[in-house]
């Protein structure tokens, strides 16, 4: 939560007057609604919160209450009386947005959900509904927090707040705000190929054009991307880059574009030879070692104990940072099945012997493998021994 030494009297008010009719009324209430507006008027821009109470019947109510309810939520003739309370952060006469406002009515709104969420919440019958609206479902106030939070930023930096944030984070605040749920909704959850991938904080650095220029690209031109797991803010894109090359090779960019084709062209070149250069270690690697994808491999204790030996099928390979071998394995089960244990890792130093499975399958059709015994047995009759295996018995 937000802090700050200073509470608008308006809000307080327009709080302290809905809490006193709720309290009076708590019986006569059937629902609670506390929300926030996005709202201009005037050429004003503001952030507006709202309380809005719905009774079971007002019909009913007698007059005393019928005074209370027009009194605490509905008069806009008293001294606090509005139907919300607004904190503007932009007015006709100014020409940037004052984030410290924004910032301000955050630290307001959260105030206003701890008192319902806790003290109201508690002295209302369990027949009333309470409805807060999180902030946390805004881009506006989710893009706005992130960047407070990762600048130093305040009302005295002599650059707009837009400016700042541009520069912080090399996206334009209000293409963040409005295409937030266009990317959500146009992302994949995950890319085919995760070496084939480009992110857009990359091209940009390569000067291949502006972040926002670049999403906007690949949303138009239907390029699968995809976002991560954390959605409140997207920091970067994930994009796939076998079709973003395709798109950018097609593209005829207006003169007004910002998108810089043979820039962006040049990284995925660069990053292809990359990938083709890494494959081809990985190869002559995997051949020294007589292993491929679905090959059986045996990773031997260093104690003399062959009940708590590895066996495992290999899912992937890779290069680790010191460009030795990393594959990863399932690990097989006393019936020699697949467990359902999460895939484990291990560097090629690691492992004793490997297996064709062409062989595994062909001794298990045969019925001479039934334990894990007998499959130890394979691998060093018939598996190839790992020429650079560290691993030896104690």
């Amino acid at each position: 939560m937000l802090h700050t030494d200073y509470i608008d009297p308006e809000f307080i008010s327009y709080l302290n007057r809905h809490c006193t009719g709720i309290m009076q009324l708590k019986d006569k209430i059937e629902k609670i609604s506390v929300y926030y507006e996005l709202a201009e008027a005037f050429s004003n821009r503001a952030c507006r919160f709202y309380i809005d109470i719905d009774l079971f019947d007002y019909g009913t109510l007698s007059d005393e209450d019928k005074r209370s309810a027009n009194n605490y939520f509905y008069n806009s003739q008293n001294e606090t009386g509005n139907k919300f309370v607004s904190f503007i952060y932009k007015s006709q006469r100014d020409y940037h947005m004052d984030a410290e406002v924004i910032k301000l009515f955050i630290y307001h709104y959260q105030f206003a959900q701890n008192i319902f969420d806790g003290f109201i919440k508690n002295v209302i019958p369990a027949i009333c509904e309470i409805e807060i609206a999180p902030l946390e479902t805004e881009p506006f106030f989710n893009y706005i927090l992130d960047f407070l939070r990762k600048s130093k930023y305040s009302e005295q930096n002599e650059n707009s707040f837009k400016k700042e944030y541009l520069k912080a984070t090399k996206r334009e605040f209000d293409f963040d705000c409005y295409y937030h749920n266009h990317l959500i909704d146009a992302a994949v959850k995950e890319l085919p190929n995760r070496e084939d991938i480009v992110i857009d904080e990359e091209l940009c650095n390569a000067g291949g054009g502006d972040i926002s220029a670049i999403r906007r690209f690949v949303i138009e031109n239907e390029i699968p991307f995809s976002i991560g797991y954390y959605t409140d803010v997207i920091d970067n894109i994930q994009i796939d880059a076998s079709i973003l090359k395709e798109k950018i090779t097609k593209d005829i960019p207006d003169k007004y574009s910002n998108i810089k084709s043979a820039v962006i062209l040049n990284l995925i070149k660069n990053k292809e030879e990359a990938i083709f250069q890494k494959n081809k270690i990985i190869r002559e690697k995997c051949d020294m070692l007589a292993v491929r994808l679905g090959d059986y491999v045996y990773i031997e204790n260093q104690y003399h104990r062959s009940d708590s030996d590895i066996i495992g099928i290999i899912k992937s390979i890779h290069l680790n940072y010191t460009e030795e071998l990393e594959i990863k394995y399932k690990i097989l089960k006393k019936d020699l099945t697949e467990s359902g244990l999460s895939v484990k890792s291990a560097s090629s130093k690691e492992i004793a012997y490997t297996l064709q499975s062409e062989i595994f399958q062909d001794e298990k059709n045969k019925g001479s493998l039934r334990t894990k015994d007998h499959l130890i047995k394979l691998f060093k009759s018939k598996g190839s021994k790992n020429p650079i295996s560290k691993t030896k018995r104690k």
